[in-house]
Formats: C-alpha cells, sequence, structure tokens
C-alpha cells in the first residue's frame, strides 16, 4: 500500500469534513448577522424577546417530542447492515412524522394558553405559526442528520445552505415589507425547512421507503429514551438565561440579551461543523488502537481555534453590536464575553466520548441535570446581583461544570492522553490577554491595534504551548505545491 492510499487518521477526516460541514454553518450564521441590522431596524427589543421566547419553547419540543430517536438511530446506524440501515432510517422517519403531527394538532387546540404561558401575551397567532415551524423544523433536522450518519457532507452542506436560503429570503421580505413581525419570521423559517425537507429526503432517498420496524423502533428508543431527561436538562442549560430574565426582568431584556447571544453563537458555526463532523467518525473509529492518541491531538487544535475565535469575539463585541444593530441593543455587548467561551464548552461534550461509547445514558442524564440545576441556580441568584451580565456568567459556570463532568467520567471508560498543564496555561493566558486589552477601552486607533496585537500574542502562545502545531501543515502544503509543480 502506497502512503498515499493509507487510511485517513481521526485528525484529517474529521477536519476535512468540518471543512465541508462548516461551510454551510457558515453561510448560515453569516446570513443570520446579515439580517440582524435588517431586524434590528423593523422589531423592537420585546419583539426580539418574544423571539427568543418561541425558540426556546421549540427546542424544548424538538428535544422531547420524538424522544431522541435520532440519537438513537445515530448509535444503531453505524454498526447495522445496509438492509437494516434502511429499515432503521424509515422507521426514524415515520415515528418523528407521527409525533410532530400529533404535537401539532394539540399546540394549534390550546394556542391560546400556550401564547400565555410561553410569552406572557394572548398572540394565538403566534403559537400557531410557532407549531407549524417547530413542526417542519424536527422532521427537516431527522432528514438533515441522516445525511450526517450516511457520511454524506457535501449533501448536508447543499440541502443546508438551500434551506437557509429559503428561509432567509421569505423571512426578510415578509418582516421588511409588511407588517408581520415575529410572524414573518416564523412563517419563514416553516417555508425553508419544508424546502429543507424535500432536499434531504430526495438526496437520502437509498434509506428512506415505505417500511416500519416496531423491533428497531425499540432498539433506538432504548438507547435514546434515557436521554430525553439530558435533553431536557440541556435546554434548560441552554435557555434558562433568557426564561429567568424574561421572569426577573422584562421581555425587553431578554431582546437584548438575545442580541448577544446571537453574535456570540459565531463560536457556535466552530462547534456545530466539529461536532457535526467529528460524531460519526468517533462512532466507527474509536475502537482502533490509536483513536485515543489522535482525540487528544484533535482536542488540542480545536481548543486553540475555540480560544482564539473566543477572544476575537469578546474583545470586538463593541464594534459589532454598532456595526449591526441599533442603540437600544448595545448592552448585549455586555454578555459576549462569557457566552462566547460557554456556547463552546457546552457543546464540547462530543470529546469526551467515553459516556456514549459505552452506552451510559443515564449517566449522561444525572450529568446533564446536575448541570441544568447549577445553571438554573447561578441564574437566580446573579440576575438579581449583575442583570444581564449575570445571567451570562451563569451560563459561562453551567457549562463549564459540566463539561468537566463530562470529561473526568469519559476519562474513566475511554481514556485519552490529553495534555492539560498546556490546555491551562493557553486558557488562563488568554484571559489575561483579555483582560489586558480593556484597559485602552474606548481609546480611538491604540483599542484596535492593542486587540489585534492581543490576538497575535494569543497564537503564539498557543503554538509556543503546543495546541497548534504548524510543521505538519506547512510539510503537507510545500508537498501539495510540489505536487502541482510537476
Amino acid at each position: 500500500m502506497r502512503p498515499t492510499d493509507a487510511p485517513p487518521t481521526l485528525l484529517r477526516q474529521a477536519i476535512s469534513h468540518s471543512a465541508q460541514y462548516g461551510a454551510a454553518a457558515l453561510v448560515s450564521r453569516v446570513a443570520s448577522l446579515l439580517i440582524v441590522p435588517i431586524y434590528t431596524r423593523v422589531l423592537a427589543p420585546t419583539d426580539y424577546g418574544q423571539l427568543d421566547l418561541l425558540i426556546a419553547f421549540g427546542s424544548l419540543v424538538q428535544l422531547t417530542v420524538a424522544l431522541e430517536v435520532s440519537q438513537g438511530l445515530a448509535r444503531q446506524y453505524g454498526d447495522a447492515d445496509a438492509t437494516d440501515r434502511r429499515l432503521l432510517a424509515s422507521t426514524a422517519l415515520w415515528f418523528s412524522v407521527a409525533a410532530y403531527l400529533a404535537f401539532g394538532l394539540v399546540a394549534v387546540a390550546l394556542a391560546a394558553p400556550l401564547a400565555e404561558l410561553v410569552i406572557g401575551e394572548p398572540e394565538s397567532g403566534l403559537i400557531v405559526a410557532a407549531a407549524i415551524w417547530i413542526s417542519s423544523g424536527g422532521i427537516f433536522n431527522l432528514v438533515l442528520n441522516q445525511l450526517r450518519w450516511m457520511l454524506d457532507p457535501r449533501g448536508y452542506a447543499a440541502v443546508s445552505v438551500a434551506a437557509t436560503a429559503v428561509t432567509i429570503v421569505v423571512s426578510v421580505s415578509l418582516v421588511a415589507g409588511t407588517s408581520l413581525g415575529v410572524l414573518g419570521v416564523l412563517l419563514g423559517g416553516a417555508i425553508g425547512n419544508v424546502v429543507g425537507l424535500a432536499a434531504g429526503a430526495f438526496r437520502a432517498r437509498s434509506v428512506y421507503g415505505p417500511a416500519f420496524s416496531s423491533d428497531r423502533l425499540r432498539q433506538m428508543l432504548a438507547f435514546s429514551l434515557p436521554l430525553v431527561p439530558s435533553a431536557i436538562a440541556v435546554f434548560v442549560t441552554l435557555y434558562i438565561d433568557r426564561i429567568s430574565i424574561s421572569r426577573l426582568m422584562t421581555t425587553a431584556d431578554v431582546g437584548i440579551f438575545g442580541i448577544g447571544y446571537r453574535l456570540a453563537t459565531v463560536t457556535s458555526l466552530l462547534m456545530a461543523a466539529f461536532q457535526t463532523a467529528i460524531t460519526p467518525l468517533v462512532y466507527q473509529r474509536y475502537r482502533e488502537v490509536d483513536a485515543p492518541a489522535q482525540l487528544a491531538g484533535v482536542f488540542r487544535a480545536f481548543a486553540a481555534v475555540a480560544l482564539g475565535l473566543s477572544l476575537a469575539l469578546a474583545m470586538f463585541a463593541n464594534e459589532a453590536m454598532r456595526i449591526f444593530t441599533t442603540p437600544p441593543f448595545y448592552a448585549g455587548a455586555t454578555v459576549v464575553p462569557l457566552l462566547a467561551p460557554a456556547l463552546i464548552l457546552s457543546g464540547m461534550y462530543v470529546l469526551a466520548p467515553g459516556l456514549t461509547i459505552a452506552k451510559r445514558t443515564g449517566a449522561i442524564a444525572v450529568v446533564s441535570g446536575a448541570g441544568a440545576l447549577v445553571n438554573t441556580s447561578l441564574n437566580l441568584a446573579l440576575i438579581p446581583l449583575l442583570g444581564i451580565r449575570g445571567a451570562a456568567l451563569a451560563t459561562f459556570l453551567g457549562a463549564a461544570s459540566t463539561f468537566a463532568a463530562y470529561m473526568v467520567l469519559s476519562q474513566r471508560l475511554y481514556p485519552v492522553p490529553h495534555r492539560w498543564r498546556p490546555l491551562g496555561l493557553a486558557a488562563a493566558g488568554s484571559v489575561v490577554v483579555f483582560i489586558a486589552t480593556r484597559s485602552v477601552e474606548g481609546i480611538p486607533v491604540i483599542e484596535p491595534l492593542a486587540e489585534l496585537g492581543g490576538l497575535a500574542i494569543a497564537g503564539l502562545l498557543f503554538v509556543r504551548l503546543g495546541l497548534l502545531e504548524p510543521a505538519p501543515v506547512i510539510a503537507r502544503i510545500r508537498a501539495v505545491g510540489g505536487g502541482t509543480a510537476r
């Protein structure tokens, strides 16, 4: 076997797939940022607050209604043969369709009380539109994830981009061209979901058909059902900040916090691309002898990029707010330095795969539940003291403690040779750089120069500590260049 015929390493394969998944995520995040100036000129902070609360409601529904069957499908799919894969995928699809149809009917029937419960206003029309958006989105996500389990990053990217494009065009047209407001955003999202669902189902047509197996459903639910409490805990971890703000402050404060949250989600671009790529790869390659060492290298490289991106967002948050929003939303910049790393930490459990490899779903539920309890307690304690910054701090501390618990338990079941000292020094160095740049905050010319210099220093620190190893990358670029020259 020639060297070029050797199986790709986990890092190379993760980078390759992440780049393709990342392209789709990049389009989605950039589009989301580009429409912020439009929305903030049409929607008031209170409208944004309502939208964020409806998004939170939708997330809870999508985590529970279909009983996380997609996770059960993911775990069973890699070990199944071609015939069984078709049966598993079709069963998961039809079960999800039935579950979301039932939810939609209930939501429409109870629209008025749900509106009071979720957004505190008698807006039944918003709940009906949200039910359509949530149900179509839940089925679309199942089909889109199927392309992940099929290791089809190109198809995933194409379908995701198409759905995003339709959503943005329709939503902006309805919001800017009519007086529909939040209703226009929801309807645009629903139409985008339907288009994406059709495209995804066509791309994955080889595994879908009029087939259903109660036995296969039981197998998938045996894995996924214990994850439902964990999913609820994850929901609490992700959204208790906005729920608490809505109860302890105002809906307008939810909107201001939500704008800061949206800027911080730029870090989730990295997390989404990486998480989407690494999960199926780990499931398929964790038995390889050198997989733990490769995973440690992946972790170091990811940590360096995540720290750098979080640092950049924290330093340039004020400038971003002035560019993308209007004065009523500027205070959202204060939550970005804490939310950016918090969002990364909340998804880094994929780099602590021991519990999922060992199928310890009960332990996952306990960890997630404990994290949600910590997050909730901190929000209730800190918001009255620090306002929306207290919510951001609570979210960060909750995410950090949950990830730490995942990592400790994972190392017992699937040991990975991590280098904790340089990782800790890199994190501490990033904090020092951020604090140093705040000493010149507000000084024209000096502030941006200091921020750029801080990023350069952080990058050099990451290389010096061994988180980033440029030599192999440079050698590969030279090899590619030499091959091209020949």
